[in-house]
């Protein structure tokens, strides 16, 4: 016996994603592991912690010298997370 409205499980999680409004979320949790992919190991290991709030990257780090090469980087990483993901995520870089 044939299911008549069988739908791919795909399809439904999408779905299930834009009616429980968590695109935002989950958009925010990719950039996140961008970081990581976009600043290299050197730069992962010195980050401590990172969150996202009110279109703000905040990155908490354990050296004040890749803190520095990255102040003066921001607004060019703040543009490729951005591109990475397809759509504008986070508005400002703060490091510290």
């Amino acid at each position: 016996m044939k299911r008549q409205n069988a739908q791919c499980l795909k399809d439904i999680l999408q779905q299930v994603i834009r009616d429980e409004n968590m695109e935002p979320k989950l958009q925010q949790a990719r950039i996140l592991t961008y970081w990581d992919e976009l600043t290299g190991e050197a730069v992962a290991r010195a980050t401590r912690t990172k969150y996202i709030r009110n279109r703000k990257l905040f990155v908490y780090l354990n050296s004040s010298i890749v803190r520095q090469q990255l102040f003066m980087a921001r607004d060019d990483l703040v543009e490729k997370l951005n591109l990475q993901e397809g759509t504008p995520v986070i508005d400002e870089l703060v490091l510290r």
